[in-house]
């Protein structure tokens, strides 16, 4: 019995060895060629272009767990970003809108259409727009923005 398993044992190793790289390169995530970029929403965009702190919710229609950086690697093509902003978590953003009559409202989230590319980190905020501050429309006074995008390897 030694003899046979001894014999079988390396055919066998050699035939999961062969199933794992067949894994790996049918792998969408792993296989070459594949190009990716990311999304971000930056703790501290530029407030003096009215560019506040938003959270990213869902991509393409998947709720996601909150990160600490706030940044998603993503295959290069069309995405649906759901954004949630941050206005009046900063100092200046709370006290623009207090100024401008905006009451606590529910906190919705809204959509922006991303054509990821390809080694390019694409950054996203909420800008303000106190003009839009209505009670009518009550979360008219901000949109998601990209408001720069950088590259950045991806791989």
């Amino acid at each position: 019995a030694t003899g046979i398993s001894m014999v079988l044992f390396p055919r066998f190793r050699a035939l999961a060895g062969l199933l794992c790289l067949l894994t790996l390169l049918s792998t969408p995530a792993l296989a070459a060629g594949d190009a990716c970029g990311y999304v971000s929403a930056p703790a501290k965009p530029p407030q003096s272009e009215d560019l506040y702190p938003a959270d990213i919710r869902r991509i393409d229609g998947e709720d996601l767990p909150r990160r600490v950086q706030n940044r998603y690697r993503l295959p290069v093509g069309k995405h649906a970003i759901a954004i949630q902003e941050r206005v009046a978590d900063t100092p200046r953003g709370y006290t623009k809108l207090r100024k401008l009559g905006n009451k606590a409202v529910p906190l919705v989230y809204k959509i922006i259409e991303i054509e990821v590319q390809a080694n390019t980190n694409h950054q996203i905020s909420a800008r303000l727009y106190p003009d839009r501050i209505s009670a009518r429309a009550p979360n008219d006074f901000w949109e998601p923005v990209i408001w720069r995008s950088v590259e950045e390897s991806c791989s």
